[in-house]
């Protein structure tokens, strides 16, 4: 193991692939030792770099098998698809990992290993010299640095069309044929589009991303790319379009030619389509003119490619990759489902939406309210982030939800949040901001010293200004807000899907004397909201209702408040999810998992 400070050696802005090592890095524990734990940051961190447009493997000493059924039955199917190429067995990693590299087409200096171990490190390292890496103790640096990454990839083409070419590269070893004669089966075409303008945004990052086969290196901006989009009359620019019959490859090439000259000013295409044969075919199609080749390049030009057919148009939507029918569950809510989460997995994709730490040290708690989540969907986002303008609250994250998706089957929502949060409503516009507990009115002059206890004496006389701002902008919602909170659950429910199976959770209304402050009387809180959730639900076949007071036996079921439970109640509460969702989705995909 390595110790002591660690010397950083990765660069986020130049990554385009992380490969990860598992066991002790991307989760707890050995797998062939014992039983494992996923850690939540790293699952997140996953996605959060497809988003980005960086790329995930694994290179892990491990039986696949083993690996790929610890995914699938703790509710992780969805993670196990951001992985590219994954190469998980007992052999050692340096080859592995340059085999990787080589089959995604990348450049070793653009990837980074994460491994908790020195030998393989240089191992690694002694077969990629170039390539970067990092230790467990430094995923946390990453993560914070991602900011740095300014491009965003929202319908993850780049993680499809790596995905098409991990499919190309498994077709290839059942054919055993040459590579031109796989090519030639492949079926690919290209088009050449002369609209640069239009698409001017994945030129430029063509430009700036590519280097295996950008052949003069050139990073114009965009403004230099106008120029010569609009004198036609000296330069020939287009852009390329590829496909073949495993998908589509989008916009993957881009040329400008100096028509006066013969001489291409830019000559570049994804390293996506290397070894395709595409830039040969098309610089021969420009009739071979001069260019300034800039080393290193990944291909020498001067190829025929005749088994490529070039096509009028092809369409720029990429073609989605085959993939097996799956079930998506999602799980949104408070300290109560993110607890039990932990003692349910399934053979689907689970995903959650709990309060959380942001970057800024925010927690970020709103979300879960029935009042936010409907004002997320309704609102224009120009309007939401107005909301985070005039007060400290709300902070714009609390807007990041994926609820309304279509392709959720079931959806938990618990209403905890809903109950005991101080909701409160614009005067002016009927938008909603959460602040503190509902048992403490913020509005209400009488209740100021007690908002203003935990400030800094030479702070509170500006917050007690603000708070008068406030007041004058804003009413209370009540305590509980059950029109409110029944308007807002008639809306959810009438734009989720008609398959989407919504599942409520209704708090305890079996008091007890454990009470954090902000918790006091939650019980008759409680029985007054449920009441009329209960009347709601009676109206809909695809709501249902689970009722945490049903599992209550004693007031040691309680752990703190009404709202934190023993560890038999969270058992319970688990078994209770599972029993509802597989009645209604017809079949066991949830479990219990067992601790």
């Amino acid at each position: 193991m390595l110790k002591g400070k660690v010397k950083k050696d990765f660069d986020i802005t130049k990554t385009k692939l992380v490969i990860w090592d598992l066991d002790e890095t991307f989760w707890d524990g050995t797998l062939s030792e014992g039983s494992i734990k996923f850690n939540p940051e790293h699952l997140q961190l996953v996605e959060d770099f497809t988003l980005k447009g960086i790329m995930n493997s694994i290179c892990s000493k491990n039986d696949h098998s083993a690996v790929l059924t610890q995914f699938l039955t703790q509710g992780y199917r969805k993670y196990w698809q951001y992985f590219l190429f994954p190469s998980i067995n007992w052999a050692p990693k340096g080859e592995r990992v340059k085999s990787i590299i080589s089959s995604m087409n990348l450049r070793e200096e653009n990837v980074i290993i994460i491994d908790d171990n020195e030998a393989n490190i240089n191992e690694i390292k002694y077969y990629c010299p170039n390539i970067m890496s990092a230790l467990p103790e430094q995923i946390a640096k990453i993560a914070e640095e991602l900011y740095l990454v300014n491009s965003y990839d929202f319908e993850f083409t780049r993680l499809k069309q790596y995905k098409i070419l991990e499919l190309k590269n498994k077709e290839k070893l059942k054919t055993n044929c040459s590579n031109e004669d796989f090519l030639r089966k492949s079926e690919i075409k290209i088009c050449i589009k002369k609209d640069c303008l239009e698409n001017i945004n994945r030129i430029d990052e063509l430009i700036h991303r590519t280097n295996q086969l950008n052949f003069t290196k050139k990073r114009d901006s965009k403004e230099d790319l106008k120029k010569y989009f609009e004198d036609k009359s000296t330069y020939d620019s287009a852009y390329i379009i590829a496909e073949d019959k495993y998908g589509s490859y989008g916009i993957c090439g881009f040329y400008v030619l100096n028509k006066t000259c013969k001489t291409l000013e830019h000559f570049l295409f994804s390293c996506r389509i290397m070894n395709m044969g595409i830039e040969d075919f098309v610089f021969s199609y420009l009739e071979k003119p001069h260019i300034n080749i800039v080393l290193p390049v990944s291909s020498f030009l001067g190829g025929t490619s005749n088994w490529i057919k070039l096509v009028d148009n092809l369409d720029l939507k990429p073609i989605e990759v085959k993939k097996q029918a799956s079930i998506n569950i999602l799980f949104k809510g408070a300290c109560d489902l993110y607890s039990v989460i932990n003692y349910i997995s399934g053979d689907c994709n689970i995903d959650t939406e709990f309060p959380y730490w942001n970057k800024q040290l925010i927690y970020i708690l709103s979300h879960t309210h029935t009042a936010f989540i409907e004002q997320t969907h309704r609102l224009p986002y120009n309007k939401l982030m107005e909301l985070t303008k005039s007060f400290p609250f709300p902070h714009p994250d609390e807007f990041k939800t994926k609820f309304f998706s279509k392709k959720y089957d079931a959806i938990i929502l618990s209403l905890l949040t809903t109950t005991y949060r101080g909701l409160y409503i614009n005067k002016n516009d009927g938008t909603y901001v959460e602040y503190g507990y509902a048992n403490c009115d913020i509005t209400d002059e009488n209740n100021w010293d007690k908002v203003l206890s935990s400030i800094p004496e030479k702070y509170k006389e500006e917050n007690r200004l603000l708070l008068k701002v406030f007041k004058e902008e804003y009413k209370f919602a009540g305590d509980p807000p059950v029109e409110l909170v029944l308007k807002n659950l008639e809306y959810i429910r009438k734009n989720l899907a008609d398959k989407t199976e919504l599942i409520l959770i209704l708090g305890s209304e079996i008091p007890t004397q454990k009470a954090l402050e902000g918790y006091e009387d939650m019980a008759e809180k409680h029985i007054t909201l449920n009441k009329h959730v209960r009347e709601f639900v009676k109206n809909y076949n695809n709501i249902t209702t689970l009722e945490l007071t049903d599992l209550i036996q004693s007031d040691d079921d309680y752990n703190e408040c009404i709202n934190h439970f023993s560890r038999r109640v969270y058992n319970a509460f688990a078994q209770k999810i599972i029993h509802i969702v597989n009645s209604k989705l017809g079949k066991a995909y949830l479990q219990l998992k067992e601790l």
